[in-house]
Order: structure tokens, then sequence, then C-alpha cells
């Protein structure tokens, strides 16, 4: 393991850019820290879940009905293969039921987005529109543009061309905890 070495590698699609609410001295914001689960290749900006202490990616079935009221969803700060994960033991997830506003590249980019859309968990951790009665909401869009689906430029700092995809959405989390559509 080479600690301390910037490790660039072309990804599909853009790490996390926390834009507002992570501020690393503050003790009342809620983030938690495990493993990954042994096959989880889990992505920073993904929508992960807890499951027997090691984290996975969030899927659809997790946020329907009576499943989400026992889920607590979280975006993954690190990939689960980077340095900072490995140093520390575990991923950094921050908890979607306090205030982040954060732009990420894993989403639905069938989806036309609109400002304000609900967003909940897809398939393999990614964001999708909250429209089915029971789904929990995640959060909420807060900003769109031009690219694929109304999805945003990368205001990131990782280069846009190390990514095969630059297109990021931006979302404020629901910060009430898990709410019913």
């Amino acid at each position: 393991m080479d600690y301390g070495v910037t490790k660039r590698v072309f990804r599909d699609k853009l790490p996390l850019e926390i834009l507002r609410g992570n501020y690393l001295t503050e003790p009342t914001k809620l983030t938690s820290l495990a493993a990954a689960a042994d096959d989880a290749a889990i992505r920073s900006g993904m929508l992960i879940v807890k499951d027997a202490g090691s984290w996975r990616k969030a899927v659809a079935t997790d946020s329907i009905g009576a499943a989400s009221e026992t889920k607590s969803f979280y975006i993954a700060v690190h990939d689960q293969d980077s340095h900072d994960a490995q140093a520390a033991g575990g991923i950094v997830g921050l908890d979607c039921s306090d205030d982040f506003e954060i732009q990420t590249g894993y989403f639905d980019t069938d989806e036309t987005w609109v400002l304000g859309m609900p967003v909940t968990a897809g398939a393999g951790g990614i964001l999708v529109e909250a429209d089915a009665t029971g789904d929990a909401i995640i959060g909420y869009v807060t900003a769109i543009g031009s690219g694929t689906g109304n999805s945003l430029a990368y205001a990131g700092k990782t280069p846009s061309t190390l990514a095969a995809n630059s297109d990021v959405l931006q979302i404020k989390t629901a910060r009430t905890g898990v709410v019913k559509l």
C-alpha cells in the first residue's frame, strides 16, 4: 500500500462533491464509518445502506414500504478501494437524514430531472425519481443544467477527463429522515 500517493484512475462516473453541510469539526453531523461488504464495489457518490454492520449498495427494494422503515440511507464519501478507506478501515457515509447538499454522478441518466423532484434508491446505488406511493425520499433535486436529462457540469476537483461520463445530479438530502411519498 502506497499511502500518501495520489491515485488517479479513469472512472465511469465522477466522485462525490459535497457542496454544503460537511463541517469536519462539527460533531453533530451525521456520518457513519463501516467496512464494505466483500463484493460491494462501492464508489464515491453511490447511495449505500448498512446490512449486518457492512455497507452495500442500496437497491430499489430498500426504499419501498416497510423495508424502508428499518433502513438508513447514506452517500459514500470514498471509493471502496481508495487509500483513505483502506487506511481508515472502512467507508464514511453521509447520512441522508442530515443536512447535506451534494453532487453525484450516480443517478438515472434516462430521467429528465426538474427542480424539487424527490429522489429515492434505485438499482446498484443510483438515485432515481421517487414516484411511487411508499417510496422513501432520500432528498430533492436542487439544481439542473443542460446536460443529459438536465444534469449539471461537475464542480469538483477531479478533472472531468478522468471519467467516461462527467454529468452529475445535485441534491439536498431530506434532512427529516425517511419521508414517504
